[in-house]
């Protein structure tokens, strides 16, 4: 290559660098343009990046700078170098510390909480959870790091330390936010909570393209989908009070999908703040009844799960549930769920505080009538075709002695298996693979 072609080269290169970096508001209609990040209206903005001289450098909003600085530091000191450079993607700040394996976070643990966090060096960003945001609940957690300091919450270290020996793109310099989110490519869906269009996450097995805009609960369940209601007047659906069942489930991501890309039966999830592997997730038809699998029994359900014109058999979304990022209640457990708060937090594993997320769904014994909230006894052996028709001997299950009811999830899993043995005696009942 002659000399003169290299300079030109080198220019040309030198002009669209700096393109980027002075001009991002002028860039034609792209990914980048059209995400959160790089919105020119709600974009990233670093202050002494944005700020108009003398104060900062006068970088438009949603500009490239704002996370990342292509020589040197510029404001304050070069993060300390590791073996991936000064700082990995010329980030201006450490991008993960994988030493921190547990709660609680601080800003400078992840780059991303430079911004979403409360309160915050760079920008200041509101998330708030999604039982708020999409599920009509009060007020709650109003960052990421908020939402993820909280009982229970996704372990960065955890989806650190299982991505980057998992997928081909993320490297041990990458940032676990990226294992759901591609930063370059994620909207602003709290702010279009209605629109999958908007979505912010990508497939981990599909980083570079964003998930769920046609991939809807609609599309992979139609109608054995019923989305949650959200307002406690019923009268509308999830996400955000959806008009009806039709818009909701059609506005809802496919999260199903999008969360067994990790959590499925053939993944081994070690849990750091848990210190034992997490249980495997069965949503086929050999596995969770809120999964495919079919129902065996009467419908103790409450709407919108009650027998309808579309059958009695539902799938769930996971996020019907759980929280993405952090929960008050352990294992992620929403806050509110089907259209009404909680009454209590679920603190503890061991606690019969389970089935107050229970009841939003299924009948209690004063949903039945029988007996007073939170206990069980209609459906385990009242309904027509208990499973348990018998009442007795009851130390098989009522076994720890402190009085009734035992805990959900001494018995329900998610994995399609139960957690306790069954080890009654003949003529107790058929017995049924827990939910």
């Amino acid at each position: 290559m002659s000399r003169d072609l290299l300079v030109k080269r080198s220019i040309l290169f030198f002009l669209a660098c700096l393109y980027c970096f002075l001009s991002s508001s002028s860039l034609l209609a792209g990914e980048y343009i059209d995400s959160a990040h790089g919105s020119s209206t709600a974009g990233v903005f670093r202050p002494v990046i944005g700020d108009a001289p003398p104060q900062g450098f006068g970088y438009s909003r949603g500009n490239c700078a704002h996370c990342h600085e292509q020589h040197a530091s510029i404001g304050g000191s070069e993060p300390v170098p590791t073996t991936g450079g000064a700082s990995s993607y010329e980030l201006f700040a450490n991008n993960f510390d994988t030493t921190q394996k547990t709660i609680p976070y601080t800003e400078s643990d992840n780059f991303c909480f430079y911004c979403h966090n409360n309160p915050t060096s760079a920008q200041l960003v509101v998330n708030n959870d999604y039982s708020q945001n999409f599920g009509c609940a009060p007020q709650g957690p109003t960052t990421i790091m908020s939402a993820m300091n909280q009982r229970s919450y996704h372990n960065l270290y955890d989806v650190w330390n299982f991505s980057k020996d998992k997928f081909s793109w993320f490297t041990t310099y990458s940032n676990p936010c990226d294992a759901c989110h591609n930063p370059h490519l994620a909207k602003r869906n709290w702010a279009n909570a209605k629109d999958p269009a908007y979505s912010a996450i990508s497939k981990p097995t599909d980083h570079f393209a964003l998930w769920g805009t046609t991939e809807t609960m609609d599309s992979s369940y139609n109608t054995k989908y019923e989305p949650p209601y959200c307002s406690s007047s019923l009268l509308n659906r999830e996400p955000n009070a959806s008009i009806d069942a039709a818009t909701g489930r059609a506005n809802t991501p496919d999260y199903v999908d999008f969360c067994i890309t990790c959590h499925t039966t053939t993944n081994t999830i070690f849990s750091t703040s848990l210190n034992r592997n997490l249980t495997a997730i069965n949503w086929d038809s050999n596995g969770d009844k809120h999964g495919l699998r079919l129902m065996d029994g009467s419908v103790s359900t409450k709407a919108p799960y009650a027998p309808n014109s579309s059958g009695t058999d539902f799938v769930l979304s996971c996020l019907d549930c759980h929280e993405a990022h952090g929960s008050q209640n352990v294992m992620l457990m929403r806050r509110r769920a089907n259209g009404s708060d909680l009454t209590s937090t679920i603190a503890t594993f061991d606690t019969k505080n389970w089935g107050l997320i229970c009841l939003k769904c299924h009948k209690d014994d004063a949903a039945a009538g029988v007996g007073p909230s939170n206990y069980w006894e209609y459906v385990h052996h009242l309904v027509s075709d208990a499973p348990y028709f018998e009442q007795g001997p009851c130390v098989t299950c009522h076994t720890r002695g402190d009085g009734f009811p035992i805990d959900c999830q001494e018995c329900h899993t998610h994995s399609g298996t139960p957690t306790k043995a069954d080890t009654r005696g003949a003529g107790i009942g058929t017995y049924r693979i827990p939910f």
